[in-house]
C-alpha cells in the first residue's frame, strides 16, 4: 500500500477529530443547557492538549519510530471518540475530547515528519499539498455532514461513526505502515531533546514558521466554533448552513492543493504568501458585512484558498527547522500552532463580547494583511543567503 495513501488515510481522520466539533456547537450547548460560548470551548479542549504533546511526541517520534507513534496514536483516538459517544456529562466530553488531542497531536505532525524523511525539498510542497487535501476533504465532510447529522440524528453520530473509521485506518497501518529499512534514531534523552528543539529554534526560518503559525491558528480557527452561534445570532440560518460554510473553507482548500504546483512555478513561494494574504484578509473582511449564509459561504472558499496558500509555505520550511530531527522539528511548529488553536476560542469570546459581531472579525483580517506582509518580506530576505531550501 502506497506510504502517501496510509498517511493521507491517517490526516483523514485525525483531521475529522480537530474540528468536527464547530458545526455541533450550538446542538451540545442546548443539549447540555450551556451557554454557547461555553460549549465553543470544546475546540480548546481538543486543541490545548494537541498543543502540550507536541514537546513530548516529537522526541518520541525521533526515538521509537514515527510509524510505530502513529499507530500508538490512532488507537488511543478511536478509544476517547467512543467515549465521547457514550458522555452522559459534560466533564466526560471534554475529558474525552482532551484525551483525543492528545492522541490527534501523533498523528498529522509526525506525518508530516516522514514525508520530510522520505521526500527530496523539491517535491515535499506538493506532498504535503495532498496530506492538506485529505485533510480539508476531512472537515469539508465533516463539517456538511455534522450540521445536518446534529439537526436530524443528534450530535452524539458525529463521535461514533468517525471511530469506526479511525479503527479500520489503524488496522491498515498496522499492516501496511513500516519504518524504513537501516533507520537512524535518535535515543530519548533530556539533553537531546533540549538539542533538538534548540537546532529548531537557531533556524533562521524559525521566526516567520513559529509567529506565522500562532497568529494563523489563533485568527483563523479561533474563529470557527462561532459561525453556527454567530448565523443563529444574526437570524440568518443554522447547524446546516453553518457546516456548508465551514465546509466553503475546506473546498478553498483542496482547490489550492490542486493548483500548487502551478502556482510555485508561476509565483514562487514568496508571491505565494503576498497573494495568499491578500485574498484571505479581503474575504475576511467582506465576511464580517455579509448579509446572508450564502454570501459567507461564498467567502470562506475564498477565504480557506488563502489561508492554505500562506500556511503551505511556513509547513515546507517547518519541516526543515531540525532536519537531524525532523519529528522535534514539526512538533514544536504544531505545538505553536495549536496553542494559537486552543487561545483563539478564548480570545474571540472576549472580543464579540466586548465589541460586537463585526468588529473582531475585520481586525482579523488586517492581522492578516500585516502578517504576509511580514512573513513576505523577511522570507525574501532569507532566500537569498547560502544553502537556502528551495520550493
Amino acid at each position: 500500500m502506497p506510504l502517501m495513501l496510509i498517511l493521507s488515510c491517517a490526516a483523514f481522520v485525525s483531521a475529522f477529530s480537530i474540528r468536527m466539533i464547530d458545526p455541533l456547537v450550538p446542538a451540545i450547548a442546548r443539549d447540555f443547557s450551556i451557554p454557547i460560548e461555553t460549549a465553543a470551548l470544546l475546540a480548546s479542549a481538543f486543541t490545548f492538549p494537541y498543543a502540550l504533546s507536541q514537546p513530548i511526541l516529537g522526541p518520541l517520534g525521533d526515538a521509537a519510530g514515527k510509524e510505530r507513534i502513529i499507530k500508538i496514536c490512532l488507537g488511543v483516538l478511536t478509544l476517547a471518540l467512543v467515549v465521547a459517544t457514550l458522555a452522559s456529562q459534560l466533564e466526560f466530553l471534554f475529558l474525552a475530547r482532551m484525551i483525543a488531542g492528545i492522541a490527534g497531536g501523533g498523528i498529522i505532525p509526525i506525518a508530516f515528519a516522514i514525508i520530510g524523511d522520505r521526500f527530496e525539498m523539491q517535491e515535499r510542497q506538493v506532498a504535503l499539498s495532498r496530506m492538506i487535501m485529505a485533510s480539508q476533504i476531512s472537515i469539508l465532510m465533516g463539517s456538511l455532514g455534522g450540521g445536518f447529522v446534529a439537526a436530524n440524528y443528534g450530535w452524539r453520530w458525529m463521535f461514533g461513526v468517525p471511530a469506526v473509521f479511525v479503527l479500520v485506518v489503524l488496522l491498515l497501518a498496522l499492516r501496511n505502515l513500516k519504518s524504513p529499512p537501516g533507520e537512524i534514531r535518535q535515543p530519548l534523552s533530556i539533553a537531546r531533546t533540549r538539542a533538538s528543539y534548540l537546532e529548531a529554534l537557531k533556524s533562521p526560518y524559525a521566526a516567520i514558521c513559529l509567529i506565522g503559525v500562532f497568529i494563523g491558528g489563533c485568527t483563523m480557527f479561533g474563529l470557527t466554533p462561532f459561525i453556527a452561534g454567530r448565523l443563529e445570532r444574526l437570524q440568518m440560518g443554522g447547524l446546516r448552513e453553518s457546516g456548508m460554510i465551514i465546509g466553503a473553507m475546506s473546498i478553498g482548500g483542496i482547490i489550492f492543493t490542486l493548483l500548487v504546483r502551478q502556482l510555485l512555478a508561476r509565483l514562487g513561494r514568496v508571491g505565494l504568501v503576498r497573494l495568499g494574504g491578500a485574498i484571505l484578509s479581503t474575504a475576511l473582511i467582506l465576511y464580517a458585512f455579509a448579509t446572508n449564509w450564502q454570501q459567507q459561504a461564498l467567502l470562506f472558499g475564498f477565504i480557506g484558498m488563502g489561508f492554505f496558500m500562506m500556511h503551505n509555505c511556513l509547513q515546507a520550511l517547518g519541516v526543515e527547522l531540525a532536519p537531524k530531527a525532523r519529528a522535534s522539528g514539526i512538533s514544536l511548529m504544531a505545538f505553536v500552532f495549536f496553542l494559537g488553536q486552543a487561545a483563539g476560542p478564548v480570545v474571540y469570546s472576549f472580543a464579540f463580547s466586548a465589541s460586537g459581531q463585526r468588529a473582531p472579525i475585520v481586525a482579523a483580517g488586517v492581522i492578516f494583511a500585516l502578517l504576509s506582509l511580514w512573513v513576505s518580506i523577511r522570507l525574501s530576505r532569507l532566500d537569498r543567503l547560502p544553502n537556502a531550501p528551495q520550493a
